[in-house]
């Protein structure tokens, strides 16, 4: 809760910063701010989530439309599609220069004033999106920010114990893992954090007040070269999909519990140094977690690396 609280003032400041900036120096001081909101991984986190967000709207066309106009139009329908523009709009700015909110204060503001102008671009087409990040931020942490600290815990503290639990009932042993990430999830402020609503007694369309809760859409998938091969990521995959189908979701997330002892390589439709590596498929981004789950040897007694290679047409077509 502290975090999430120091994180909220410290965006809050950014925006101070924005809103005191001239328009000679608002591109240098956007540069800035763009920078520490990746450097956070919480934020990372939710950027990552809503780039997939009303993917039918071109960004590009609607900054291009935007410059010279003398009224602001919102194409999105809603907020995470409205923080895609933004963002992609800022990146654009940075790139002006001295003319970073000059090309876009008729749009916003009536005023001949630069500065003014600078002030009003702030106001109307930045503030939204630093709104959506503090709400998301108070509201329940970035999802892949909690899975990131997930894979953390099991790799630095948990993993020798859950291995021993699999070992115990191997053929139920995707489950072990299952209910500690949906456990840890749910600690950490996910109200339903499973692909389905779900009771006590098992899955269910309408019990209770369930069918109001918003589902995570997150599957967990073994993986250990024999018993579970890669072609259960690909029926992971598959299966994130059509749940995201199902409850309107444009982001899912398939966690790979990776028992092998050997490193995955996997496809990413993204930055192949970004964390964790994505694919779109259907107008659903499906973000692919790997933990660390083999209790292994110090590395300097592991050998020769020889990593797993998992293609995007193995996820697509697992039966292939």
């Amino acid at each position: 809760m502290r975090y999430q609280q120091d994180l909220q003032v410290a965006l809050r400041e950014r925006f101070r910063r924005l809103m005191t900036t001239g328009y000679a120096t608002y591109a240098h001081e956007l540069s800035l701010v763009c920078d520490w909101i990746r450097s956070q991984p919480a934020l990372r986190g939710i950027i990552a989530e809503f780039a997939s967000a009303e993917q039918d709207i071109d960004a590009g066309e609607w900054i291009r439309n935007l410059q010279g106009r003398d009224s602001l139009h919102w194409p999105t329908t809603t907020e995470a599609g409205r923080a895609r523009l933004i963002w992609e709009l800022l990146q654009e700015m940075i790139g002006l220069d001295d003319r970073a909110t000059v090309n876009f204060q008729h749009a916003v503001t009536s005023t001949t004033n630069l500065n003014e102008g600078a002030r009003g671009v702030t106001e109307t087409l930045v503030a939204p999106l630093f709104d959506y990040l503090t709400e998301r931020i108070g509201n329940e942490s970035s999802v892949l920010y909690l899975i990131e600290r997930y894979v953390r815990r099991v790799e630095w503290f948990d993993r020798t114990d859950l291995h021993t639990r699999y070992l115990a009932n191997t053929r139920q042993g995707e489950k072990v893992y299952d209910d500690d990430l949906r456990r840890f999830l749910f600690d950490q402020g996910i109200n339903m954090p499973f692909s389905q609503a779900k009771s006590a007694a098992g899955l269910s369309d309408v019990v209770g007040e369930l069918d109001t809760d918003d589902p995570l859409i997150c599957e967990v998938k073994l993986f250990d070269t024999t018993n579970h091969p890669k072609r259960g990521i690909g029926s992971g995959v598959n299966q994130v999909v059509q749940y995201a189908h199902d409850y309107r979701k444009n982001a899912a997330y398939l966690v790979i519990i990776n028992l092998s002892g050997r490193a995955l390589e996997l496809p990413t439709d993204g930055d192949e140094k970004a964390w964790p590596r994505y694919v779109d498929l259907e107008g659903v981004r499906v973000h692919l977690v790997v933990v660390r789950a083999l209790p292994v040897e110090s590395a300097s007694k592991l050998g020769k690396a020889q990593p797993v290679t998992v293609t995007k047409q193995d996820l697509v077509d697992p039966d292939s």
